[in-house]
């Protein structure tokens, strides 16, 4: 009898151990984190924060190197909606903590949750406007630096409004979905699981 209840006892602790190092393995605590999309969400802000930045140095260079008031012009409206955007990507992040994991994170999740969404709207809205001017600036600068002169020479031929304004024509609608499926790629598929988890936490409470 003692010896069936130490056998019993045994079996337990084993079992207990193997579940624990199950759950300790790599791929075990890799499915636990993924299930925070909070946290996901605030890596890819990172990323898109670092992003934002390396692109605004590439304007600044434009800037600097480029010295026609059409083209600067262009440029510097796109550097102002870059930095606007990466501001509000840091800003964002740091307001989220990945790590809070207690019931009361309800309030905290909608919160999160609606500011994330009318970030994604705003800089959608924002682009609207202004994508023609990047696509302007994009324009003349590459004709600048193909043929080696200045905009007034290159934007003297009628010829080249009628493509500037095709240009324009094409691309802003282009950047403008382009933007959408790079913002549903990094955040739609998490925000749709942190609204989930909204949803099951209201359902439970």
């Amino acid at each position: 009898m003692i010896m069936s209840i130490e056998k019993t006892w045994r079996d337990i602790d084993e079992q207990s151990d193997e579940a624990l190092l199950s759950l300790l393995q790599p791929k075990a605590l890799n499915k636990l984190q993924s299930k925070n999309p909070l946290s996901t969400i605030r890596k890819n802000l990172l990323l898109n924060g670092i992003m934002g930045i390396i692109i605004a140095c590439f304007y600044i260079f434009i800037l600097i190197f480029f010295p026609y008031w059409q083209i600067q012009t262009c440029i510097a409206a796109v550097l102002i909606f870059t930095v606007w955007a990466t501001a509000g990507a840091f800003r964002l992040r740091k307001a989220i903590d990945g790590n809070v994991e207690t019931l009361s994170l309800l309030e905290e999740m909608q919160r999160h949750y609606t500011n994330i969404q009318q970030w994604i709207s705003s800089q959608k809205w924002a682009g609207l406007i202004i994508y023609p001017v990047s696509a302007a600036g994009g324009f003349m600068l590459g004709g600048v630096a193909g043929a080696q002169k200045s905009v007034d020479e290159i934007m003297s031929k009628p010829i080249m409004i009628w493509a500037l304004l095709i240009c324009i024509a094409v691309l802003t609608p282009a950047g403008y979905y382009l933007a959408k499926w790079l913002s549903h790629k990094a955040f739609g598929q998490h925000l749709k699981l942190l609204k989930q988890n909204i949803d099951d936490l209201k359902e439970k409470n």
